[in-house]
């Protein structure tokens, strides 16, 4: 018995108090009285001044987490319109899109000269994936506008909200030439295009562009000053420069 007392004063009060608990009531009242306790007193130590309390192995089940917030499909239009897509200016864009303009013009090499503007979009993922490419040259106070090209490989790769968002500014190289036309100078007297393909003609004059009666020539007119004779004399000169 002095052997059981003194590890019984080794455990701890809630262990001691879970034990009785799983005794039955026969036992307990039967080690009471081999201690000479009363039967309706606590079975606790002499040591110990405050009774033990039971312990009660419990499972408690964790709080469900907040659900995931769900924007609605208009806002998420709204974010990828105003973040998942970008246009901008690159001085060196072989590495990005080089690949996409030899192939679709057949050529072997990429232009080093004019100023490069690429067209990114944002992924899911966070990749971000070049859609198109456009190149302006200043030239004497106007920008020559060329090299428009557009992957559309890449272009399926996007989130459903993102195409909207595309489809919304007229497609990606209506959203290129826009975006593209606002980071150059703001003095230039035109923006003109060489265009002897159909769809891009459409594009072209639902950005501003506007046909010259000169074949291929379109031009986007910035000076509003200039008279007729200007502009016809501006032309002529245009259209010596041949394709560009």
């Amino acid at each position: 018995m002095t052997m059981l007392r003194s590890l019984a004063s080794r455990l701890s009060q809630g262990f001691r108090a879970a034990v009785r608990d799983w005794l039955p009531p026969a036992v307990v009242r039967g080690i009471r009285r081999l201690r000479g306790l009363p039967v309706g007193e606590p079975m606790v130590a002499a040591s110990h001044a405050e009774p033990a309390q039971a312990v009660h192995l419990v499972h408690i089940e964790p709080a469900p987490a907040p659900p995931p917030a769900v924007s609605s499909p208009a806002a998420e239009r709204e974010d990828d319109a105003a973040e998942a897509i970008t246009v901008i200016e690159v001085n060196d864009a072989d590495f990005l899109v080089g690949e996409l303009f030899r192939r679709r013009f057949n050529t072997s090499s990429f232009p080093n000269y004019p100023r490069h503007f690429v067209a990114l979009a944002r992924t899911g993922s966070g990749e971000l994936l070049p859609l198109g490419y456009v190149h302006h040259t200043i030239w004497n106070d106007c920008a020559l506008c060329g090299g428009l090209v557009i992957d559309n490989r890449l272009y399926r790769r996007l989130r459903p909200a993102t195409r909207e968002a595309v489809r919304r500014e007229g497609g990606v190289a209506e959203l290129l030439l826009r975006r593209s036309f606002a980071l150059l100078p703001d003095d230039l007297v035109a923006i003109w295009g060489y265009v002897g393909d159909k769809q891009a003609e459409q594009v072209d004059l639902r950005v501003g562009f506007r046909h010259t009666g000169a074949r291929y020539v379109m031009v986007i007119w910035r000076r509003e000053d200039l008279s007729e004779a200007e502009k016809a004399d501006w032309i002529r000169r245009v259209v010596e420069l041949g394709a560009f």
